[in-house]
């Protein structure tokens, strides 16, 4: 689910087969581009309300299943051959990624731009039913 926390539980996940898969060398670049691909995942679909984010945060049990149940999925996958690891987040939204130019004053809309300096590469295409898969590979050696 969408949730606030969503990008934690991401990079634990991460961290746990990434371990099992013996690819310890690249996790912490794939934490920072699972971050932020979570992370905008979650914007784009819809959060909780700053009433409901706020209760979340304080008491996850707190906030009804009903309204938990209201939030779009995030879904993250993460694939492994040929010394490349490819991370792939798919969300309900259409709306296409937009990387942007950092300045130094505005305290957020630099994430995509830290993703390329991470990775070898990443993109987007629109998933078969439906929202988009923004996508990154990281080289492992």
């Amino acid at each position: 689910m969408a949730l606030p926390n969503a990008a934690y539980w991401a990079r634990r996940h991460t961290e746990d087969v990434l371990k099992r898969w013996d690819v310890c060398v690249a996790l912490g670049d794939a934490k920072l581009v699972i971050t932020e691909f979570i992370s905008n995942a979650v914007r784009a679909t819809g959060m909780l309300d700053v009433r409901q984010q706020e209760a979340y945060a304080k008491a996850p049990l707190a906030v009804r299943f009903t309204e938990l149940s209201q939030l779009n999925w995030v879904r993250l996958r993460l694939s492994y051959g040929r010394a490349m690891l490819l991370v792939e987040v798919w969300d309900s939204s259409d709306e296409p990624p937009v990387e942007q130019l950092p300045d130094f004053e505005s305290e957020g809309g630099r994430g995509l731009f830290v993703v390329r300096a991470y990775c070898d590469k990443w993109g987007w295409y629109p998933a078969q039913g439906g929202g988009k898969v923004v996508w990154a590979e990281l080289s492992v050696s």
